[in-house]
């Protein structure tokens, strides 16, 4: 959601949760209501309706507690209140293990908690009124979010498989097929996923062929192939079944050895696969494994809470971070701007150092920005204008918060010392000085925290990191072999395999400070092994999951012997096996697939 829409959504989130707020009694709290449903906002849209509401079940009570809970118990006990933050800030901070859609989750639940806390009302307010203003605030954007997904709830679920299909990324791949996932899986949708792995192997595959047997043909072929699968990409996308789509155009080369010439007919009869199902759109079901979802989100924590988890060494280095800044904070009781020192240092702080940098960067160079805007405005207008201008540059700051992340923080200083200074009667002048200050003192807490290293924790380079994972995932899928065709396997054997391959997986994006930087290019070989190496963990234990798939393992052999190496292997499919079955193949060959090119950029770079 972008421009003109979603400065629409923030009026109708903050004019109507301030006045719902007034209305049922909420007194000062209503404005904390509307200010906590914008954190709200940011985890509840992401995804097709039905997986949002899923998450909402549970972020939404989390989210009533963590808000208004540390901000009551601080009346209490303020030591008690900086406790309890900061173990909500290490369970934000390992949210994103479960996916980039968690990413803003953990950051919504975190910045949320941080400003229940932090924020100052402008009277008292009771508990009732505490802890209702984020319940209000929750009951709203989930109405939201069911108006504006009723109309086409898996709308989200298509985009992402026409992304898939149009860009043949590794990131869109995984972020499709968890999509279809987390929404209700339709055959049609579940076919469309599955060709689009087929092509995906097979155009992987094809490169490597085309390099080894330099036949300008399979070029020629490989992208009149990618034109089709853009055209069909738009098909995939409509929301009603279209009628018009032409046939698949194919090119198919004469006088290619029989391996390559069986890819090239299966790249074509991928995208036939994917035209079929995009223009009948078989509604019905698919039947997926039961316990699948919760196997994955198993998968996905299983190497989270491990002294060698990068994402867990941030997460403990996020809690010691703002553990100091509310230490410095406690010490400035009333303070207005105790929020935004409290937000800075908590957006600053990211699991790259580089990252890190360049979020401060981003703060304070903005507020700098903002800062000098703010100066001619107190120059050439009365100050009477702060109020207006401040509500205008919080309305327009939100426009350019992931596009162009300095112009907001640039606005947010406009918003917060204008309407600091009006609403408590204080010299701007000197307010601004002290926001300054204070981005100043919460990017060098977030630098310092950032950069600390973890005693005894190995620091490999990216080739080592890679290799490590690699090998760990290599090792899971030859256990899985073994129990598909009913050898005697531990069940914890099996479990900490899952785990270590799963600690690996993580190691590959998160190294530990001081390690050598990736070159260019190996950054994003990374990213795309480490989706990959994840979904080879998660089609494995589907097939673990499904009842009849001894004759799988041959498949899960193949991709265990080739994973990681230069050699294009192709996974075998039995013939008997179903539409789901095959999914789970196709997925294992694109990942594989996935794997090898990672390995040869990172050999190149």
């Amino acid at each position: 959601m972008k421009g003109p829409g979603l400065l629409v959504v923030l009026l109708v989130v903050l004019g109507g949760v301030s006045g719902l707020g007034f209305l049922l009694g909420l007194g000062n709290a209503a404005v904390l209501a509307a200010l906590t449903a914008l954190f709200c906002l940011m985890a509840a849209v992401g995804g097709p309706l039905w997986a949002d509401l899923r998450l909402l079940a549970w972020f939404a009570p989390a989210l009533i507690l963590a808000v208004g809970v540390p901000r009551l118990l601080g009346a209490v006990s303020q030591w008690a209140a900086i406790g309890l933050l900061v173990v909500i800030v290490v369970l934000a901070g390992l949210l994103p293990v479960l996916g980039a859609r968690f990413v803003t989750v953990g950051l919504g639940l975190g910045m949320a908690s941080l400003f229940g806390y932090g924020f100052q009302l402008t009277g008292t307010a009771s508990a009732g009124q505490i802890l209702g203003a984020p319940a209000l605030a929750v009951g709203v954007v989930l109405l939201l979010r069911v108006l504006m997904g009723a109309k086409d709830p898996s709308k989200p679920t298509r985009d992402a498989l026409a992304d898939a299909l149009a860009s043949s990324a590794s990131e869109t791949q995984e972020r499709a097929a968890k999509l279809w996932l987390a929404d209700r899986p339709r055959r049609w949708t579940g076919r469309v996923l599955g060709g689009m792995f087929r092509y995906r192997a097979a155009t992987g595959l094809l490169e490597v062929r085309r390099k080894r047997l330099s036949h300008a043909e399979i070029g020629e072929t490989l992208d009149a192939a990618k034109e089709e699968a853009v055209r069909l990409a738009e098909a995939v996308r409509s929301a009603t079944a279209p009628n018009d789509v032409e046939p698949v155009r194919r090119e198919e080369p004469a006088g290619l050895p029989g391996a390559t010439a069986r890819l090239v007919t299966a790249l074509w009869d991928s995208l036939e696969t994917i035209r079929t199902a995009a223009t009948e759109r078989d509604e019905s079901r698919v039947d997926v494994p039961k316990g699948l979802r919760k196997e994955l989100r198993r998968i996905e924590l299983s190497g989270a809470f491990s002294w060698q988890s990068p994402q867990f060494r941030h997460a403990l280095r996020c809690g010691l971070g703002l553990a100091l800044a509310l230490v410095v904070a406690s010490f400035r009781p009333g303070d207005p701007l105790t929020v935004s020192f409290l937000l800075g240092t908590f957006a600053i702080m990211q699991p790259e150092w580089r990252d890190s940098l360049g979020k401060a960067w981003q703060r304070i160079g903005g507020s700098l920005g903002g800062a000098v805007v703010l100066t001619l405005v107190l120059w050439l207008l009365p100050q009477g204008f702060l109020l207006p201008i401040g509500l205008v540059a919080l309305l327009g700051g939100f426009s350019f918060m992931q596009t162009r992340p300095a112009v907001f923080n640039g606005c947010m200083v406009l918003m917060s010392v204008g309407m600091n200074a009006t609403t408590r009667h204080l010299d701007p002048r000197y307010v601004l000085v002290e926001y300054l200050l204070l981005m100043v003192l919460a990017g060098a807490i977030a630098l310092l925290f950032g950069f600390a290293a973890i005693p005894g924790v190995p620091k490999p380079g990216p080739a080592e990191r890679f290799e490590s994972a690699v090998g760990a995932t290599r090792a899971l899928l030859g256990s899985v072999g073994r129990k598909l065709r009913g050898e005697d396997v531990d069940p914890r054997t099996l479990g900490r395999e899952f785990r270590d391959a799963a600690i690996a997986q993580h190691g590959l994006l998160g190294a530990e400070p001081g390690t050598k930087e990736p070159a260019p290019g190996q950054r994003d070989a990374l990213e795309r092994a480490a989706e990959a190496l994840r979904g080879l963990s998660v089609t494995a234990s589907s097939l673990l999951l499904r009842p009849g798939t001894a004759d799988a393992a041959e498949a899960v052999d193949e991709a265990a012997r080739t994973l990681g190496t230069e050699e294009a292997a192709e996974i075998p499919a039995p013939r008997d096996a179903d539409e789901e079955q095959r999914l789970v193949l196709d997925t294992i060959a694109a990942d594989v697939v996935a794997v090898g090119e990672a390995a040869q950029a990172l050999k190149n770079a």
